[in-house]
């Protein structure tokens, strides 16, 4: 398991990908509305500054728990409470972002995320799970089931050697033509 503020901030908000969908994208006009309204701590806003002022945003659009700093070319920037991801190699983290510490992020292949010097404890704590209830009902009896139907075993999909695509069933490639 990763032990990067990327994974953790995944574990901790397993929901936060479906609570920022449903959060329309909100141009931001400025870093420095950016870092109000997402209450960056002071002690980031200088390295997210440098970050971005290498970087050549074009555009800062806002969601529901981090910011994404849109490039001139290439992925955009994303920065999160007490991390940034999207750098295309480590080189390019190490070149914006100096010596903060840095690791591979899961964000698309080959990317790169530097830690933030203070991360952030999140806003909300976690709700408690409600007990289950305990529910009324009629006393369980128990009767004779039928015996399961043997599992049929899954078909093993074949791959076609030069594209690495399923083949289908006439056993040439519809991608190539293997």
């Amino acid at each position: 398991m990763d032990h990067t503020p990327e994974a953790a901030d995944m574990l901790a908000a397993r929901d936060s990908r479906t609570k920022n969908a449903r959060e329309r994208a909100t141009p931001i006009a400025s870093l420095s509305d950016a870092f109000d309204r997402y209450q960056t701590p002071v002690e980031n806003r200088d390295l997210i500054r440098r970050i971005l002022d290498s970087s050549g945003v074009v555009r800062l659009v806002g969601f529901g728990d981090y910011f994404k700093a849109e490039q001139g070319s290439g992925p955009a920037l994303e920065v999160h409470a007490g991390y940034t991801t999207g750098f295309r190699s480590e080189s390019d983290a190490v070149r914006r972002a100096g010596d903060a510490d840095r690791w591979p992020s899961r964000r698309f292949h080959g990317a790169w995320g530097v830690s933030h010097p203070v991360i952030p404890v999140a806003a909300e704590p976690a709700k408690p799970k409600r007990a289950a209830k305990p529910r009324a009902s009629a006393p369980r009896t128990s009767s004779p089931r039928a015996a399961a139907a043997p599992a049929k075993p899954e078909r093993q999909e074949k791959i076609c050697p030069t594209c690495f695509m399923v083949m289908p069933a006439t056993g040439i490639c519809d991608t190539c033509g293997a």
